[in-house]
């Protein structure tokens, strides 16, 4: 009897160990399944985290040039200078080309003294373009960014830009630009904004803006904001003419130098270090709010 019991305690203990281990088993199932799941309201699979995306920022808008239209925004309200503006009949389809980035910019020859009374005058005529340094002789101009001194509180920055008329023609005249290599515009004049375009009044001899010998001369500002290639549309009653010229970044960026930059910009006046020599004509970066026409 004694051997019976032994023998029955035998099988109730591997009875046990079976079902501790069944048990076991069926808690580990139960661990790796929920595990398994993520503890998100998704109940997928859980992974690491994203990493957060910056949204992009966003360029800052400069204004465009804009305005122009009237004789008096060139010649004032004095005597002499007509109301309304250049006559529709000027308003011509701009024919400037088109250049795709890294063209040869396609210069305007060079220029010659048409005007005794003033330098070297770039352009067929009868209306030429004046500027500093090497403007006539290569059509390179040298701009300068904006200063206290110069276009102060401006986006925009630019160089002194000044015209004659050959006595030839008395009648008005419509000066528009652009950039060829793409967005970046060119406007007129001194002012925070710059203008559009030039309305510049005809005349006889003795009227608005003539010199002596009949001939006329405007004095102004082109104004840009970045190194390139660039044209000027300039019509009148019997022509249309095109000027085109390279930009450069002047030797000193807020001075009137006449000269191209030949070494690399300060990183604390552009926001880094960058080539501005004129045969390469390449932008100052972070010089200015991106240009948003």
């Amino acid at each position: 009897m004694g051997s019976g019991a032994g023998h029955h305690q035998r099988r109730v203990s591997r009875a046990r160990r079976a079902l501790a281990l069944a048990l076991m088993l069926v808690l580990s199932g139960a661990g790796c399944q929920t595990a398994a799941r993520s503890p998100g309201p998704g109940r997928g699979v859980a992974t690491s985290p994203a990493p957060a995306v910056s949204a992009p920022t966003p360029a800052v808008s400069v204004p465009a040039p804009t305005g122009g239209g009237t004789y008096s925004v060139f010649c004032g309200a004095g005597a002499g200078c007509p109301g309304g503006g250049a006559p529709a009949a000027l308003r011509r389809p701009i024919h400037l080309p088109r250049l795709a980035a890294g063209t040869r910019c396609p210069v305007s020859p060079p220029g010659r003294k048409v005007d005794p009374n003033e330098g070297t005058a770039l352009g067929p005529g009868p209306v030429y373009a004046l500027s500093l340094g090497p403007f006539a002789r290569a059509a390179v101009m040298p701009f300068v960014l904006p200063s206290p001194a110069l276009f102060a509180g401006s986006a925009w920055g630019g160089q002194i830009l000044k015209w004659v008329g050959a006595p030839s023609y008395h009648g008005p005249v419509l000066i528009r630009g652009r950039k060829l290599t793409g967005p970046g515009g060119l406007g007129f004049g001194g002012g925070k904004v710059p203008l559009a375009e030039m309305d510049v009044p005809g005349g006889p001899a003795g009227g608005v803006g003539l010199n002596p010998g009949g001939w006329r001369l405007w004095s102004g500002y082109a104004r840009l904001r970045s190194p390139g290639c660039y044209g000027l549309q300039v019509d009148g009653t019997t022509f249309s003419e095109v000027i085109i010229f390279r930009a450069c970044l002047s030797s000193n960026p807020a001075r009137q130098t006449g000269r191209c930059g030949s070494a690399v910009i300060s990183p604390a006046r552009t926001g880094s270090p960058q080539n501005v020599a004129c045969g390469q004509c390449a932008a100052p970066r972070g010089a200015w709010p991106a240009y948003v026409p």
